[in-house]
């Protein structure tokens, strides 16, 4: 298989119109081939859509290690260092280009028997940058891959959800648990999972996983999560502010996140299709105050302060039950130990500067602007 990072947006290379059309104008549509069976003598072929983000570039390295052939597509918004560790491996193919352009999805996953969907605006704050782009993206998009992966007979798509769908309750929510998604970000995910699940049949099977809030180090670092945040702030400012601070958060380590894609990968489909998991344990429901006093414990020079929080938030805590039972997945990380990785990554030279726009979805977004990102596709890789 080749390993070079090949450009998948048609013939014009521009993967931002996002039309889902050819170059000239014609619809693509797919047609569907015979199932393919995961229990086959050959490598397992696994598509990651957003391969080269935070959960993704955790996640290749340990599917290629289970001997999966992996191909990546992502417009590498970020830039390309969180794949260029692996980029040589034989069983892996990358294709640079825009999740809404079907071109690019047909390339990158017309070989597959299996997808798992992480691509897309991630967080409140990116996703508030332009909504209705964040819509195109985060919901149309999804729908255009779910009926690709129908049309190409690929049984299995993983599609990486949040909790944040469940919007703000003081009670323990499982997956049975009516969603209430207050942001757009929340919004999206729910869409998306209402519109996959609507596809499902007898030989498509969707998954989705409700990630909680990610927090640790991947080859491409983000700072613009809470847990991250705020342990880098403590290293190197010595004081973290926290608003409100009552709030319930799930958490789980971005390794255990890309774990469970796995789990579900490996399970029997008939545990897994047409479900909905909650991913994370419930050890790790905290609040932020709770957190801030993990912190402060593990790094006790910093100063806490607590202020009012300025606008409504999210508020949920979640069971984790029905992802241990069906699949016998148990996150394998705590909190404390991401907090101190963290720590190590800040105080060493591996974070240059946690502030660099480079760790911030919302930063280099707000900076560039999307949809001038997605013009200019990142340079290709080289190996």
């Amino acid at each position: 298989m080749a390993h070079h990072l090949s450009n998948g947006n048609g013939a014009n290379g521009n993967g931002a119109k996002g039309n889902g059309s050819r170059a000239n104008g014609s619809k693509v549509t797919p047609t569907r081939s015979r199932s393919r069976s995961l229990g086959s003598p050959r490598s397992r072929r696994v598509t990651v859509i957003g391969g080269a983000g935070f959960v993704g570039s955790v996640l290749v390295p340990k599917l290629l290690e289970h001997g999966d052939e992996v191909t990546i597509l992502d417009a590498f918004l970020y830039g390309t260092d969180s794949v260029v560790g692996h980029a040589a491996q034989p069983k892996l193919q990358l294709v640079r280009g825009d999740l809404r352009n079907v071109e690019s999805v047909v390339r990158a996953c017309r070989d597959a028997d299996a997808i798992v969907h992480l691509g897309g605006l991630v967080g409140d704050p990116s996703c508030a940058v332009d909504e209705d782009l964040t819509r195109q993206i985060n919901l149309e998009s999804t729908s255009m891959i779910g009926e690709v992966a129908r049309g190409l007979g690929i049984e299995r798509l993983v599609f990486a959800s949040s909790c944040a769908v469940y919007g703000a309750s003081d009670g323990l929510l499982d997956e049975e648990a009516p969603v209430a998604p207050v942001s757009v970000y929340a919004q999206t995910k729910a869409s998306s999972e209402k519109l996959l699940l609507g596809m499902a049949d007898g030989e498509f099977s969707p998954t989705m996983l409700r990630f909680g809030t990610f927090y640790g180090i991947s080859p491409r670092p983000r700072f613009d999560l809470v847990v991250n945040l705020l342990v880098a702030r403590a290293v190197r400012e010595g004081t973290i502010s926290i608003f409100g601070g009552n709030q319930w958060r799930p958490f789980v380590h971005v390794h255990d996140g890309a774990e469970a894609v796995i789990a579900c990968l490996n399970a029997p489909r008939e545990a897994i299709a047409g479900e909905a998991f909650n991913v994370g344990g419930e050890a790790q429901n905290y609040t932020l105050r709770e957190i801030a006093t993990l912190i402060e414990t593990l790094i006790p020079q910093v100063e806490v302060k607590f202020e009012k929080s300025a606008a409504q938030e999210a508020n949920y805590r979640v069971s984790f039950d029905k992802i241990q039972r069906h699949l016998g997945f148990v996150p394998r990380r705590s909190l404390v130990e991401g907090i101190l990785e963290v720590k190590a990554a800040v105080e060493s030279d591996f974070v240059a500067d946690y502030r660099d726009a480079k760790y911030d979805n919302h930063k280099t977004l707000a900076i560039a602007g999307t949809a001038g990102l997605l013009d200019r596709l990142a340079p290709a890789v080289t190996a």
